[in-house]
């Protein structure tokens, strides 16, 4: 059985990215009370393996496009 994910997104310079983020206005029908400021997370995906250390993949986020979408991308382009 899946569990729902949210995530909260909060930049240093930027504030809150994912403000607004849960409304209808962002995210159609997928909107869930009481959740409008997190980001609806469709799968998360981290690996890790151990051989001699410890190695950790890359994080795999996926999620729909919404209000914070452009600002993510603008983020981690720009840091």
């Amino acid at each position: 059985m899946s569990n729902l994910i949210y995530l909260t997104v909060k930049g240093q310079n930027q504030g809150l990215i994912s403000a607004g983020c849960g409304r209808r206005d962002s995210i159609g029908i997928k909107a869930q009370n009481g959740h409008e400021d997190k980001i609806f997370i469709y799968s998360l995906q981290h690996l890790m393996t151990r051989k001699q250390n410890v190695s950790h993949h890359p994080v795999i986020i996926t999620k729909p496009i919404d209000k914070a979408s452009p600002f993510i991308g603008f983020t981690l382009f720009f840091g």
